[in-house]
């Protein structure tokens, strides 16, 4: 009797497999499917809709502070800096110095002690701006300085970034500055200013200069300086050449297909607009800003993605230097009550916390063969890992920015 129910228990359970085998064979090839005894469990992807991590004033100024701590141990005796560090390599590739890449440290070194009030940033930013001085060279009979760059060139953009150093170290540390010399910058940028209010890229010195606009962020660095100037002496020169410059800029760029990532020009607009409200200049720096964001990766594109800009890898500098320009466009909406601020907002504190991804620090356990010599900078992007000053500059600048005006 055992044996017999036996039997029957075998055959009901032949009869089930069975069951199942035609139940399967039934269902679509992609309803099957079948775990391999070596394969890793599935690993659920990222919760994309978890909240990002909130920031704070103090992790922003932090992050800037480590930023600034970089260039101060980067800095050489003379003022100028180690250009470039590779620290997966631990090594200082050489590369031509660029005078324009100092003149926006020096300047980010000055925003800094203006921020923290503390003496060492003040300390380097003098020392990078005697630098930066012995490249100032005399234009005979025009009582006018241009920057001559270690290719050999004078450009404008040399000549606008300049100019802002000069103008911060007057508003900041008014007895060690050089008005002379600034009054003599911004003397050379009036004569680079064409009748129609653009600027030629270059005071020409070797005859191969390149003709047209060589740089998108020239005009704009011009500006700004020459708007600098005009708040220090009043001279209505500047101001007018600044506006000049500025409603070109503002009338060609609205021809082109597509809007351009002009920052500089953005914070020049902001500069001229707190002057004298112009509304060309509010809607001109509002659109700017809306292209920009336009491109800024979300979570939906790639987590570590998000909040860096397109086209392909995410850059630490081009998010950086876009938020500077976003900054000056928050704020005029803001001022405006303009709902676009809201928007903004957003953006800046998604290019935020990439930025802050991107930075050298114990907690980001980098694997390298000296993290003391890289901590504090920040890395070119996700998949190249070199530091240059001046993505330190734009870093610490935008970092700033952020911290003080949302936080």
């Amino acid at each position: 009797m055992r044996f017999a129910f036996r039997q029957w228990r075998v055959v009901a359970l032949l009869i089930a497999v069975f069951l199942v085998a035609c139940y399967q064979s039934a269902l679509p090839d992609a309803a099957v499917k079948t775990a391999s005894p070596v394969e890793a469990p599935a690993v659920p992807p990222p919760d994309q809709s978890a909240a990002p991590i909130r920031l704070t004033r103090a992790q922003l100024l932090n992050a800037a502070q480590a930023g600034g701590d970089y260039l101060l141990r980067m800095q050489k005796q003379d003022g100028s800096f180690h250009y470039l560090y590779d620290p997966e390599k631990n090594e200082f590739p050489q590369r031509r110095y660029n005078i324009l890449r100092h003149a926006g440290t020096t300047w980010s070194l000055f925003q800094l002690y203006k921020a923290t009030h503390e003496a060492r940033y003040l300390l380097a930013a003098r020392l990078a701006c005697r630098f930066l001085q012995t490249t100032f060279r005399a234009v005979p009979r025009k009582a006018a300085l241009y920057v001559l760059d270690f290719d050999g060139k004078a450009k404008l953009g040399a000549n606008g970034l300049a100019l802002l150093v000069l103008t911060k170290q007057l508003q900041l540390d008014a007895k060690n500055a050089n008005r002379e010399a600034a009054r003599g910058l911004a003397h050379m940028i009036l004569a680079l200013q064409r009748p129609d209010g653009a600027f030629a890229s270059y005071h020409r010195l070797r005859g191969d200069e390149p003709e047209g606009n060589v740089s998108l962020y020239y005009p704009g660095e011009a500006i700004l300086g020459l708007v600098d100037m005009y708040q220090i002496t009043g001279d209505q020169r500047l101001l007018q050449a600044a506006r000049r410059a500025a409603d070109y800029l503002v009338d060609s760029q609205r021809r082109l297909h597509e809007l351009p990532p002009d920052a500089w020009l953005m914070q020049a607009l902001e500069a001229l607009h707190n002057i004298k409200p112009q509304p060309q200049y509010f809607e001109h720096t509002l659109a700017l800003a809306d292209a920009m964001v336009a491109y800024q990766y979300s979570a939906a594109d790639a987590a570590e993605y998000a909040g860096g800009f397109a086209p392909g890898v995410p850059r630490a500098t081009p998010a950086a230097s876009r938020a500077e320009g976003i900054l000056a466009a928050y704020r005029l909406a803001k001022a405006a009550n303009d709902k676009r601020a809201a928007k903004f907002a957003d953006a800046l504190k998604a290019a935020a916390r990439f930025q802050l991804s991107q930075q050298f620090t114990d907690a980001q356990r980098f694997h390298l063969p000296n993290l003391h010599s890289a901590q504090g900078g920040f890395r070119e992007s996700l998949e190249v890992m070199r530091i240059r000053i001046d993505y330190v500059q734009h870093n610490i600048s935008a970092l700033l920015g952020i911290a003080d005006t949302l936080y």
